[in-house]
């Protein structure tokens, strides 16, 4: 019977909220978004990007045998043609009549001589000059006494992995995302938070106001009121989650088609349950603290006031990114670390900068588990408590001492 119970009111929870026009909209407009500055982005790069072909004049003849440039996916680098010129009047007429957008010449000697002329009426942009310089060291590179080692070598490049001095901890010049993910992860727990939390601390005060509570009180405990109300807000966020990273999965998969370097995008799967295990019991706490602030307010705008307050400890790992990035593992970075409203963020980003003993992870973790089951306590009492004294605003002394009393 109590299970039931609960269980009902975390379902009405969650379907006033998932059901609503308010959140639709605000589930789908981060998506929006996305897909509109990606589309932008795309047009604007395709728009901006000039495709003119480009000349060269080869005095030396080391480009007698040119080979072939391999069709490019990035859309800001495309392959442009590179045509030969046998003299410069020529090209200069080309030039002039826009047919090239400039063209190169190379000196007898090249490549003993590596001085170069590019000649242009409108400066080109410098995707069009590495692209030349990568079909001249290809061709440069395909003379059959070149040994293919050294060819596969040049053309690769480096891929420098750094490690850590005790050997846990790796990371590849390409994994750069890794910095990145604490940032992300950071702001969309924010907002996730303060909105699944808003429905809840609003939905506690307004039914404060027109007397529900009291119809409710009748048929269950404060308790599990309480303890539905802020299950069904935690479902709420997790949904609103689940859709960001679906359609965040999908948009990289379909911006990797655009951007080869989103392609090996990955994260370590203990990475991730690391991130879960951090959020969960942060999120559980500050929707209790929310409830437990709509128990004791009487109207809502007063209520959304104090709330916000919430979001300004939240914030504050993005403020010392500087001194959190330069010493992961000092003072500062360790007590934000363990400050509960805080603890979240900077956890992510030390997590992503160095190497944090399992031990300092596993404590964070008990202490935001800790807080949430005191936040939920707190919640129900401060429920109780505000549900005697209708009309009258609470304050923590008060909540403290009837505790006592």
């Amino acid at each position: 019977m109590f299970k039931s119970k609960i269980w009902q009111i975390v379902k009405y929870e969650y379907t006033r909220h998932v059901f609503r026009r308010r959140f639709l909209f605000s589930l789908l407009s981060l998506p929006f978004a996305v897909i509109v500055m990606i589309g932008a982005t795309l047009l604007i790069g395709r728009v901006s990007t000039n495709t003119t072909p480009v000349g060269y004049i080869d005095l030396s003849g080391a480009l007698a045998n040119p080979v072939e440039q391999a069709p490019s996916d990035d859309i800001f680098d495309p392959v442009i043609e590179f045509r030969p010129y046998q003299n410069r009047d020529q090209a200069r007429a080309d030039l002039e009549s826009g047919a090239i957008q400039a063209y190169y010449v190379l000196p007898e000697d090249y490549p003993q001589d590596p001085n170069t002329e590019l000649l242009y009426q409108e400066e080109p942009d410098s995707s069009m000059q590495y692209q030349f310089a990568d079909f001249v060291r290809n061709t440069l590179l395909s003379s059959e006494d070149v040994d293919p080692q050294l060819v596969t070598r040049l053309t690769d490049g480096s891929l420098i992995t750094i490690y850590s001095l005790d050997g846990s901890r790796q990371m590849r010049q390409d994994q750069w995302y890794q910095i990145f993910t604490p940032f992300i992860a950071g702001i969309m727990f924010i907002i996730v938070v303060m909105t699944s939390g808003g429905y809840l601390l609003q939905a506690v005060v307004e039914e404060k106001e027109n007397r529900t509570m009291e119809i409710v009180i009748t048929s269950v405990t404060p308790g599990q009121l309480m303890t539905g109300k802020i299950i069904g807000d935690i479902a709420v966020g997790l949904t609103q989650l689940i859709v960001w990273l679906i359609f965040g999965w999908i948009g990289l998969k379909v911006a990797g088609n655009f951007f080869p370097f989103l392609q090996s995008f990955s994260l370590p799967s203990g990475y991730i349950a690391g991130i879960l295990l951090i959020l969960l019991p942060a999120f559980v706490m500050i929707a209790a603290l929310m409830a437990a602030i709509g128990s004791t307010m009487t109207e809502v705008r007063e209520a959304q006031q104090i709330s916000g307050l919430f979001s300004l400890p939240m914030t504050i790992p993005f403020y010392l990114t500087s001194s959190i990035m330069m010493n992961p593992n000092g003072p500062v970075a360790m007590f934000f670390s363990f400050f509960p409203l805080t603890s979240p963020i900077t956890t992510l980003m030390r997590m992503s900068l160095t190497v944090v003993p399992t031990w300092q992870i596993a404590l964070n973790i008990g202490i935001l588990f800790v807080c949430a089951v005191f936040a939920i306590w707190f919640a129900g009492r401060a429920f109780r408590l505000g549900m005697l004294q209708y009309g009258k605003k609470l304050s923590l002394k008060d909540v403290l001492r009837k505790r006592a009393e």
